[in-house]
């Protein structure tokens, strides 16, 4: 099976990242240059045709994922960790003339360089050290590139510092070139190689799951009372028309169920290709308009038909629960739900296996689904601190109904009240809640 691989690296990088791919016989590259990694999700929008993202280091992956992570690449990353801190000071120890004593460092994560230290029984006591950890861990420091280049350039012309060694390609030819002595952090082969195997290994899933069986079916809904006579038919036949025609570009067999449905047979992969990565639902043309119509729509995976056809009609009873406007739901094999299809769908699980989501489920009597659906709620926002409108908006539900549902949650322990918020000068302040699970 062969893996296509698109590599985003710095340009002077590359060629230590070929040596080692064309060690894997399974692996077709394609390289992608940046300068500056905080450009990487610009480039992104270059790349096509390829299984899996492979990144030269932490900092482009992630600049690059806003993009790749609609895209629903696998994507993966050489990583600039504790044996590759522990190589690069046994290399300026033996190579270079100023030595460990005062060194001015950047690094992804501060406890990297804390266990590579450990392993050399060195004293850092005098070093100059910063991290942008928000990049590995979702928290800390930001990364700016311009403020690394004047914190080692204060840092050698106060003479607090003798070398610079720095994990970012740009500050290494910036101050490189402003004469600052610098070194680049070296990246181990055998980083390279494991990543290149990550890389293959998910490549490999993800051509497993593109040629998973899909199903999915679509529904004419009356927007006013019920279609007329004249109406229904000429309605079935277009909708019946533009399906046939994306069968054709991506390969999946049209049927007709009844006068006003119909099933498309697939794989995950034309089902991907159909929907654009599950960012919108198929271009239904000028329906709704011409035929004062809906369209519902619902994608199902599975590892049978026949359970490829169940998940579909889930995601088509979801679909349906939106009349007032045309949507599409898309339900896989692990019975995850995603939809309505659009630039920023949501997701939530409809079993869990997760005892802290059945302990709540159980005690409040809510659903597995609606208790998945908040902690995607509050995983979307980063922010543990919601209103009843911001959770009824998210959920598509009335007002009312989140404050019942938070209702429940609060007479269990799992949900408390933090605080007010009273956007309008008038009417009644709005409480802040927070989840307790």
């Amino acid at each position: 099976m062969l893996i296509r691989v698109a590599v985003i690296t710095p340009e002077d990088f590359a060629p230590l990242i070929t040596e080692c791919a064309e060690e894997f016989t399974n692996i077709l590259y394609t390289t992608y240059y940046y300068g500056n990694p905080m450009e990487c999700d610009q480039l992104m929008e270059q790349i096509q045709d390829c299984d899996v993202l492979l990144f030269a280091g932490p900092l482009p992956y992630y600049f690059a994922m806003r993009t790749s992570g609609q895209r629903k690449l696998p994507a993966v990353y050489i990583p600039s960790d504790e044996y590759t801190l522990t190589l690069n000071l046994g290399h300026i120890l033996l190579n270079r003339e100023e030595g460990l004593k005062s060194l001015s460092v950047d690094i992804p994560k501060l406890a990297y360089l804390q266990q590579a230290v450990e392993e050399w029984q060195l004293d850092a006591s005098g070093w100059c050290v910063r991290d942008y950890s928000q990049i590995i861990d979702g928290v800390g420091t930001n990364f700016d590139p311009e403020a690394l280049i004047h914190f080692h350039r204060e840092n050698v012309e106060s003479g607090r510092a003798n070398l610079v060694l720095t994990s970012v390609d740009y500050v290494h030819t910036q101050l490189r070139d402003a004469g600052i002595p610098c070194v680049n952090l070296i990246v181990p082969k055998k980083s390279i190689r494991e990543a290149l195997v990550k890389a293959a290994h998910f490549g490999q899933l993800m051509i497993s799951e593109n040629a998973q069986i899909a199903v999915g079916l679509a529904a004419i809904n009356p927007v006013d009372g019920d279609l007329g006579t004249s109406t229904k038919p000429d309605a079935g036949i277009m909708l019946q028309q533009m399906l046939l025609e994306l069968g054709k570009e991506t390969d999946a067999s049209i049927q007709q169920l009844g006068l006003d449905q119909f099933i498309i047979y697939g794989t995950r992969g034309s089902i991907e290709q159909m929907t654009g990565d599950f960012t919108h639902m198929p271009a239904m043309g000028n329906m709704e308009q011409l035929f004062n119509v809906t369209i519902s729509m619902g994608f199902g995976f599975g590892m049978t038909a026949k359970e490829a056809e169940a998940n579909a009609r889930i995601g088509l009873f979801h679909a349906r629960k939106q009349p007032e406007s045309s949507s599409a739901f898309l339900v896989t094999n692990e019975k995850e739900v995603i939809g309505p299809l659009d630039v920023n769908p949501r997701a939530f699980h409809l079993k869990s296996d997760n005892r802290d989501i059945l302990h709540v489920a159980e005690q409040t009597g809510l659903s597995v689904a609606t208790i998945t659906k908040l902690t995607s709620f509050i995983n979307l926002r980063r922010d543990n601190r919601f209103t009843a409108t911001d959770l009824a908006e998210y959920l598509q539900f009335s007002r009312r109904s989140a404050e019942r549902m938070l209702k429940k949650l609060m007479d269990k322990g799992f949900v408390e009240t933090v605080g007010e918020e009273q956007p309008y000068q008038q009417g009644r302040p709005r409480a802040v809640y927070r989840i307790n699970f």
